[in-house]
């Protein structure tokens, strides 16, 4: 019987979630069942093509599973106004007619030949989840409009859920507005739901991230390793931090991999360096605060307390394990 943890990923394929998925599929460590995807830093479409480009990329499309969830968040869009704080999508930019983005509409792959599912993504959690042998872990790492939704639908799979792995959030930090991240901003209902829900979470948010980011060095480093995977891991670090440039927001030499450090603390806990038991709730109202993740620092030795939100990440670890994945693609 296999010992490996089993998990669903939940993503908007872009540029981290890319590297995510191939962490995810060549560490090994994985027990992948399938990968649903939503809508996020690109239109469902693209989330969905450019998933099944990786997993043909790795030779695996016709292995894991694809399936295509929610086309927009559960509620957000129903408010006129409600985005009103970001005019545009910030994620791309163009300059003299060539467009910088962090998250390309599509990646520079051959178009897949793998195809997604007929099944929703939110029918196959909830029927994947309902009918597992062992306890499930979900990651989403986009808006996590297909986990909420599918704990809506059927509130009993929480009782074969191990925990949910957050890319979200961010405490006294945003990158959509002042104070939330994109992933919760894009559907805070959908976060809400499911840290109400008393499951265990693990929210991987932008202090982690930030304190693990990697650099233009570090992505030549996984362009030589001369592997496919490492190929594409060190273009999407190089593309990411040259479109954040542009974008007014980086540094020229560094960038967060957001996505792929909550599939690294499955694999490894211990690359997370703080971890904090503390409540924590996330603001639906739509004001200024809109989609920030609320963390209560008091008390924080509440053991009724199901949400665990990461501070900082061991940079050096983080990146042995891509490094290691990626080389070792044959």
């Amino acid at each position: 019987m296999s010992t490996k943890k089993k998990v669903i990923l939940d993503v908007d394929t872009g540029s981290d979630d890319a590297i995510a998925i191939m962490l995810a599929v060549l560490s090994g460590e994985l027990d992948i069942i399938g990968i649903t995807v939503t809508q996020g830093n690109r239109p469902l479409a693209n989330c969905v093509e450019n998933t099944l480009r990786v997993l043909d990329m790795l030779s695996v499309g016709d292995k894991i599973p694809v399936f295509a969830g929610c086309p927009q968040p559960m509620v957000r869009n129903l408010t006129v106004g409600r985005n009103a704080a970001v005019p545009d999508n910030g994620i791309s930019k163009t300059v003299d007619g060539v467009e910088y983005s962090i998250h390309p509409a599509y990646l520079d792959l051959p178009a897949a030949t793998s195809k997604v599912q007929q099944k929703n993504g939110v029918s196959f959690i909830i029927e994947a989840v309902k009918n597992s042998p062992d306890p499930v872990t979900l990651v989403p790492v986009g808006p996590p409009t297909n986990v909420g939704m599918a704990f809506r639908m059927d509130p009993t799979i929480i009782d074969n859920v191990e925990e949910v792995v957050f890319m979200g959030g961010g405490v006294d930090k945003g990158n959509i507005t002042p104070v939330a991240e994109a992933n919760f901003y894009h559907d805070p209902e959908a976060a809400k739901i499911i840290i109400d829900s008393g499951v265990k979470c693990r929210i991987i948010g932008l202090n982690a991230t930030h304190s693990a980011e990697l650099t233009l060095d570090d992505a030549d480093k996984f362009i030589a390793t001369g592997t496919p995977a490492g190929k594409l891991t060190g273009d999407l670090i190089r593309t990411r931090i040259e479109a954040e440039v542009v974008l007014g927001g980086g540094n020229g030499c560094s960038d967060a991999i957001h996505d792929a450090l909550s599939v690294a603390c499955i694999i490894d806990p211990t690359v997370i360096t703080d971890l904090r038991r503390q409540k924590c709730d996330i603001d639906i109202n739509g004001g200024a605060s809109d989609g920030q993740l609320i963390v209560e620092h008091r008390n924080e030795n509440d053991t009724s307390v199901n949400s665990y939100v990461a501070y900082s990440a061991d940079k050096q670890k983080f990146f042995n394990m891509i490094y290691n994945a990626v080389a070792s693609q044959k």
